[in-house]
């Protein structure tokens, strides 16, 4: 199964026992210039990444800051954000979401991977699971 909006999401741990939120487990594998992730806010969902190999420069909120491999960065429920491998090399990042309900966004966009999306139809995606998309920072 195809998880995020570049497909390349693949879950790793999905961890909700009944009566928890509980966390899930992704692992992707990005080529320079991946993922291509519109800037979004999570109203319910915070999330983890820490970059396993490479180089991922990230948004969070009106900061943009380059993490390397061994760093963890905290993305906090309400804070804008997105990441991107500037490249050349292949990155691998592993991200944490809680509650673990935040990987049905990414189902739902991996189903869309790899082709064109109406603008429309990702706002309503996003809007479903308590996310609202939002522009980019300048130069982003």
């Amino acid at each position: 199964m195809q998880l995020g909006s570049s497909g390349r999401g693949r879950l790793k741990l999905f961890n909700q026992p009944e009566g928890d939120t509980g966390y899930v487990v992704i692992e992707g594998n990005h080529p320079a210039g991946e993922p291509r992730i519109r800037d979004h806010v999570h109203g319910r969902h915070e999330e983890t990444f820490l970059v396993v190999a490479g180089v991922y420069r990230m948004r969070l909120g009106d900061d943009v800051i380059t993490a390397r491999a061994g760093d963890y960065v905290f993305v906090p429920r309400g804070t804008a954000h997105t990441y991107c491998n500037p490249g050349p090399e292949l990155a691998k990042i592993v991200n944490i979401m809680s509650p673990a309900d935040g990987a049905e966004l990414l189902v739902e966009l991996g189903a869309l991977a790899g082709g064109a999306v109406d603008e429309g139809v990702l706002t309503q995606i996003h809007q479903r699971h308590s996310a609202v998309l939002v522009d980019p920072l300048p130069g982003w």
